[in-house]
């Protein structure tokens, strides 16, 4: 796949991470990763519910619980802004789903816009503690009840390597689901885009891969619309895992049945050598896939060479270049 035929990802993202003043400060938060490397890729649809609300520069605000209700009242005022915040929640999140985004890009510790451990406080200002009080961004946890889909993440978990190629991978696939629930109804099409896809579905939930191949193999134009749905409820359901080292062990050494007859001794210890590598994180993922991309091309593999994981995002991202971007089973996976 070269980079021309990459689909243009549709993310939402917030305004300050773009390099927009719209902090409470009149500052930024621009995000080299958002602005110099995604940024080749996506169109970008910004929001900022407290610029739209608020105007900048203006107070800082907090989450606060008020009898039940979560509120956002300034931090010195305590005037209570979530009416007009809500309002502005309302209209963006409707224009981000005529949009048909893709996923998200959120500004971290934000009360309107944070992803997760927002504090929620009592109006007098206390925190009400790690059992009551935390929680999300109002904007944030709006976006993803009204679209359960979305890949998310705020700029403070995309350091996280692993977590950045999760998101970057779940983001591009559900681009070109996108594109091709654009085309007209065709189970060629359907069968074309499982087929492409199934070692990069192993990758992410091998079980929930296999409750889609009976559904792909029973479509029809009559009961299209059923399997469509059927469908991208377990695509989404399978995106939203976090690849783990132990399931990419797996897919690798599938991927190596298609061209393990044609290698001679040497190379099968390459293989062998470089694949314990991978195991032990001595060396990163690129380094295997370039192995088995190399012996496809040569040993003219057909089946394997439109397999999207091999290229599932552009090269230049460079995700797959870090050690980091892939963790062992037995490490703590995060959420």
């Amino acid at each position: 796949m070269t980079k021309s035929t990459y689909p243009r990802v549709q993310l939402g993202v917030s305004n300050c991470l773009l390099g927009v003043k719209c902090r409470y400060n009149g500052g930024h938060s621009q995000d080299d990763f958002v602005t110099d490397r995604l940024a080749k890729y996506v169109d970008f649809i910004p929001f900022c519910p407290e610029d739209a609300a608020m105007g900048t520069p203006r107070e800082s605000v907090r989450l606060c619980r008020v009898e039940g209700e979560l509120r956002v009242l300034g931090g010195k005022s305590g005037v209570d802004y979530t009416d007009g915040l809500l309002e502005y929640n309302h209209k963006m999140i409707a224009r981000l789903q005529k949009k048909s985004i893709d996923g998200a890009v959120v500004k971290s510790k934000s009360p309107s816009c944070g992803l997760d451990r927002i504090k929620i406080y009592r109006p007098t200002g206390e925190w009400l503690g790690s059992d009551k009080g935390i929680g999300q961004g109002l904007f944030t946890q709006a976006m993803q009840k009204a679209m359960p889909h979305l890949a998310v993440e705020d700029e403070g978990r995309l350091q996280d390597p692993w977590l950045r190629e999760n998101f970057v991978l779940q983001l591009f696939t559900q681009a070109r689901w996108r594109e091709f629930l654009a085309q007209p109804p065709g189970l060629v099409h359907l069968q074309t885009f499982h087929r492409q896809h199934k070692f990069l579905l192993l990758s992410k939930n091998e079980a929930v891969y296999r409750k889609m191949g009976p559904i792909v193999a029973q479509a029809s134009l009559a009961n299209w619309d059923e399997v469509i749905e059927q469908y991208q409820a377990l695509l989404y359901q399978a995106l939203a895992s976090k690849t783990q080292r132990s399931n990419m062990l797996n897919v690798l050494e599938h991927l190596y049945g298609f061209v393990k007859s044609h290698l001679g001794d040497a190379q099968k210890a390459l293989y062998r050598e470089t694949l314990d590598e991978f195991r032990q994180g001595v060396v990163p993922l690129v380094a295997m896939m370039k192995l088995l991309q190399q012996w496809v091309a040569e040993f003219e593999v057909e089946y394997l060479k439109d397999q999207l994981i091999f290229d599932p995002y552009p090269a230049d991202l460079a995700l797959r270049s870090d050690l980091l971007a892939f963790k062992n089973l037995t490490k703590k996976m995060s959420s």
